[in-house]
């Protein structure tokens, strides 16, 4: 099965053991958005995803080419 962009930012934060909650708050967007990104019912906007990969630490590379 090939991992999603939800997926692998779902597996990325987990590692590093951030909650959605605090993922949310750090990037000033909702924790309902981080739920529905991560379980595929909304994809992120640009800003979105480079906010969320510099909160995490990782690349974009990291989430599209599903490292």
């Amino acid at each position: 099965m090939e991992a999603t962009i939800g997926s692998i930012i779902r597996r990325k934060r987990g590692e590093k053991g951030i909650s959605q909650t605090r993922l949310a708050t750090r990037i000033g967007r909702s924790p309902q958005l981080i739920c529905d990104i991560e379980s595929g019912r909304k994809k992120p906007s640009i800003d979105t995803l480079i906010a969320i990969a510099k909160e995490l630490d990782i690349s974009l590379d990291d989430i599209f080419f599903r490292k």
